[in-house]
C-alpha cells in the first residue's frame, strides 16, 4: 500500500534528532514546546503538524494507525521515515505517546537523542484530558462542525486526526463513553511504565508534574545555561482553549462562507425552477 509519507519528497537536507520529550498531552508539553523554542531547538509538536497543513496532518494521521492497526496494511514508520518526516526539526514532543512502543524504540537505539519523560498522576492526567482534548473529539460529531467539517478540508483533516489520536489512547473508545476513562488511566499507566523502562537511563531526564517542572531541572540535563526569561506555562485549560480557538476560528469562517455561496445557489436554482415550470 502507497504511504503519504513515501509521496512526501526527499529533504535535500536532514536536521539531527536531539531531544524527544515522551511526555503525554495534559503533561506540561505546551510549556515545554515554548521552552524549548526559547533554547534554540526547532521542536515538532501536534500544533506543527496541523499549521504546516494537509500533508503533516495526514503523515501524521497514517503513522499513528500504522503503529495502532495491525490490520490497516500500512506498514509501520521506521527510523528512515521518521528522519523524512521530521527532516526540518531537531525535537520530537508529545506525538510519540500517540505512536506506540516504535517511536521510543527507534529513537532509544541513537546514542545522541536525550529524553524528556514529565508525568503527573493518572487520574488528574484523566480529568485535564477530558477537559480539554475531550472536546475537540465531541465537536467533530456534534451541530455544527459536523457539517461544516465537509466544507473546509483543514477543518475536517483537524477533526479525524484528533478523534483518530483520541481513540489509539484510549482503545477506540468515545470521551464520554463506557469505560472510556478507565481505558485512558490504563493506557497513561502502561504507557509511562513502558517509556520509564525502554528508554536509557543516562540520557533520559523523568519529571514528576506534581514536584515542579522549571528550567533548573531542564537546562542542565541539556547542558545549556538557563534563560533570564521566566519559564513559560501552557498547561492551563484556557491556554488550551485559545490556542485552539485561534487556530479553528479561521477555517470555520471559511467553511461557513462555503455553506452560505452554496445556500445561495441552491436557491437560485429552486427559484428558476419555480418561475420556470
Amino acid at each position: 500500500m502507497s504511504r503519504q509519507i513515501d509521496r512526501l519528497p526527499e529533504p535535500a537536507n536532514k536536521k539531527k534528532m536531539k531531544v524527544v520529550v515522551t511526555s503525554c498531552s495534559r503533561s506540561g508539553t505546551l510549556g515545554l514546546l515554548a521552552a524549548m523554542r526559547i533554547l534554540g531547538f526547532s521542536p515538532y509538536h501536534m500544533t506543527e503538524a496541523c499549521f504546516n497543513g494537509p500533508v503533516h496532518m495526514k503523515i501524521l494521521e497514517e503513522a499513528v494507525i500504522a503503529q495502532h492497526n495491525r490490520f490497516s496494511g500500512i506498514k509501520r514508520y521506521e527510523r528512515a521515515e521518521f528522519d523524512k518526516w521530521l527532516s526540518e526539526y531537531d525535537c520530537f514532543i508529545e506525538l510519540p505517546s500517540y505512536l506506540g512502543t516504535q517511536a521510543l524504540e527507534v529513537y532509544a537505539e541513537d546514542p545522541d537523542v536525550k529524553f524528556i519523560l514529565t508525568y503527573r498522576d493518572p487520574d488528574k492526567w484523566v480529568t485535564s484530558m477530558n477537559n480539554t482534548v475531550a472536546n475537540v473529539v465531541r465537536m467533530a460529531t456534534a451541530f455544527p462542525m459536523n457539517i461544516l467539517k465537509h466544507f473546509d478540508i483543514i477543518l475536517a483533516g483537524f477533526l479525524r486526526l484528533n478523534q483518530i489520536m483520541w481513540w489509539a489512547i484510549s482503545d477506540g473508545t468515545n470521551p464520554g463513553g463506557p469505560d472510556n476513562e478507565a481505558r485512558l488511566r490504563r493506557n497513561y499507566v502502561e504507557y509511562i511504565k513502558f517509556a520509564k523502562s525502554t528508554l536509557p537511563n543516562d540520557r533520559t531526564l523523568l519529571i514528576k508534574l506534581e514536584e515542579g517542572l522549571g528550567w533548573e531541572q531542564i537546562c542542565p540535563f541539556l547542558d545549556l545555561p538557563i534563560p533570564d526569561e521566566k519559564y513559560p506555562r501552557g498547561n492551563e485549560p484556557e491556554k488550551f482553549r485559545m490556542l485552539l480557538e485561534s487556530y479553528l476560528k479561521p477555517r470555520i469562517q471559511l467553511a461557513i462562507l462555503k455553506v452560505g455561496a452554496l445556500a445561495v445557489t441552491v436557491l437560485g436554482i429552486v427559484g428558476y425552477a419555480w418561475w420556470h415550470r
